[in-house]
Parts: C-alpha cells; structure tokens; sequence
C-alpha cells in the first residue's frame, strides 16, 4: 500500500465529526511543531534585550544595578549547573543499556497455519523485505507487488 492511497482527496464526503477530529488533530500537530521554535525566539528576543537590560539595570540605576546584575548571573549560572548535573546524571545511568528487545521468530508452520498458506509461501513470507497482502472476504490471501495491480493470489 502506497502512503497516498490513505490520504484522503475528497473531505467533503469524510463524515463532519471525523473531519473536525483531524483539524482538530492537525491544529495540535502543528501547535507543537511551533513550539519546539520558542527556544529559538526567546534567544533572539534575549539578545535582542540585553542592551535594554543594560541600560535599565545598570546606567539608570533601579534597584541595586550591579547587585541585581550579578544575582541574575548567579541564579543563571545555578540553573545551568543543575540542568548539567542532571543530564550528565542521566547520561552515566542509561547511555550503554540497551533496552530494545528481540522479536521472538514466528515458526513457519504457525505463519502457514494463520494465514491458510501453504509452507513454501510461509518461508518466501519470511525472507521477503517487504509485501503487501489483501484479506478479502474470502478465504484467499492476495499478494500484491507495490507497484502491480493484483499479481498472485495464494489459496490454502
């Protein structure tokens, strides 16, 4: 199956509460893909204010300018060192784990059986790279090539 034969090309005769269903999901989609920008902004907006903190805290004088100025490096300096702990934390505990498992090998037999295919198409089944297979409402099981209409059909 090809990726575009799942997309829909005619949403007007998609039912209305699937269709709001998956603006709604592609409003959500595109709102997070967004967000994953604000980083970015909030360093140009960043860079974009110290002058204007500058002038604001020091040269002005609200507050205690330079008293102020060395706080908040302080407290960026402190987060830094806590965000650094943290992952080098994380880093040491879980990078050399491998905690992706093995798929158990089906046997043949149980693919043939599943299926209702003989054994010599349960082995091709195995080695293949890839397949599509139809279930129609019958018994019969259609391989199908990616790029050619129906090409065999397997009977049990």
């Amino acid at each position: 199956m090809k990726a575009e034969a799942i997309v829909i090309h005619r949403p007007e005769r998609q039912h209305p509460a699937h269709r709001f269903l998956f603006t709604t999901a592609t409003l959500m989609a595109w709102m997070a893909w967004v967000s994953l920008w604000l980083p970015l902004a909030t360093l140009i907006a960043w860079a974009l204010g110290v002058r204007l903190g500058y002038v604001e805290m020091m040269v002005r004088e609200h507050g205690h300018g330079g008293q102020d100025l060395a706080k908040l490096l302080l407290l960026a300096g402190l987060c830094a060192v806590v965000m650094l702990a943290w992952s080098s934390y994380n880093y040491l505990r879980f990078a050399h784990l491998d905690r992706r498992r093995r798929s158990r090998a089906v046997e043949r037999r149980a693919i043939a059986v599943a299926l209702g295919v003989q054994q010599d198409t349960a082995a091709w089944m195995q080695r293949a790279p890839r397949m599509v297979l139809e279930f129609p409402d019958g018994s019969d099981v259609i391989h199908r090539d990616d790029d050619a209409p129906l090409a065999c059909a397997v009977n049990g």
